[in-house]
């Protein structure tokens, strides 16, 4: 049952797919403001390698969502739905409407359809915690042993998921796709069209590469020195998303700047394809191509608010 007759207009898919471009668009046409599904633009001072609003962008439509976290402060999907749900709550009180726009799937599905309960423990996932970081690889096949589902939509470099599933099936003991079908996710808690963008693999995989040079020549090495020169330790969260940990290496001269730029590639293609494999599996997505289907999206919109 509908939860909430607010109308929500929500833009998914993966990386590079033109979600921030099309949400403008569509924004000036259909009186709108812009609500940051990305988790990790809601963190101040990363703004090249997460692919912000640029100052312009924001100026031309108002954007919800965007540096409202230091770097080390914690956020996490049941934070997300808590101030989304306000951002939208006034944006329409205001008459206006809200689109949700971002690549995190876990942050649209739980402000859309909710969040199951899971058991949670302070000293286990601390434990856990220093479990992974002593061997993260190994960690990560433990994980793949137990729920093999979950594991191979993230990444064995993404610790806060990782420990999490851990801490779920330790506690609740049984794996957390399990709990997820569970839920089933099945009661909209608004009224929302969701939009999904996609390309080609080759398509998408130029576009990649092509955003991975414009972010390095743009200052994205320069970006995470000046975080780190504001007293932000390498640990933070949004450190080791893709784009800043390989940084951090070459910064670290780890790696050498060929090897930085092939493996921020790589990983955002590989990241790519798991944020593909997620959206795939929301049934109220409808798929499209941005820019070529711009007129059957308009007609789409036309149609849901109408």
């Amino acid at each position: 049952m509908l939860s909430n007759g607010i109308k929500v207009l929500a833009i998914g898919g993966p990386t590079c797919t033109g979600k921030s471009d099309l949400a403008l668009i569509v924004g000036k046409k259909f009186n709108c403001e812009i609500v940051n599904g990305d988790s990790m633009q809601v963190y101040r001072y990363f703004d090249i390698g997460t692919a912000k609003p640029s100052a312009d962008a924001r100026e031309a439509l108002p954007h919800h969502l965007v540096d409202i976290v230091g770097p080390d402060e914690e956020f996490n999907a049941a934070a997300f739905r808590l101030k989304a749900d306000e951002a939208i709550r006034d944006i329409s009180s205001r008459g206006r409407l809200p689109i949700v726009v971002g690549g995190t799937g876990l942050y649209l599905r739980a402000l859309f359809y909710g969040l199951f309960p899971a058991g949670k423990d302070g000293e286990l996932r601390e434990r856990l915690n220093a479990e992974y970081a002593l061997d993260p690889v190994a960690f990560y096949e433990r994980l793949k042993a137990i729920d093999r589902e979950y594991a191979m939509r993230i990444s064995f470099r993404d610790r806060l998921r990782s420990v999490r599933a851990m801490e779920v099936y330790l506690l609740e003991g049984r794996p957390f796709s399990d709990l997820e079908k569970d839920h089933g996710f099945r009661e909209p808690r608004y009224d929302v069209c969701m939009i999904g963008l996609t390309h080609s693999r080759d398509e998408l995989y130029k576009r990649i590469n092509a955003r991975v040079l414009t972010m390095l020549e743009g200052g994205l090495v320069d970006e995470v020195k000046s975080i780190l020169a504001r007293g932000y330790t390498e640990n933070v969260k949004p450190f080791s998303s893709i784009g800043y940990r390989e940084v951090l290496l070459y910064v670290n001269g780890s790696i050498e700047y060929e090897d930085m730029l092939k493996d921020i590639q790589i990983n955002t293609r590989r990241y790519a394809k798991r944020q593909f494999t997620w959206f795939a599996k929301e049934k109220d997505m409808k798929w499209f191509n941005y820019p070529g289907d711009i007129n059957r999206i308009f007609e789409m919109i036309t149609g849901f608010l109408s």
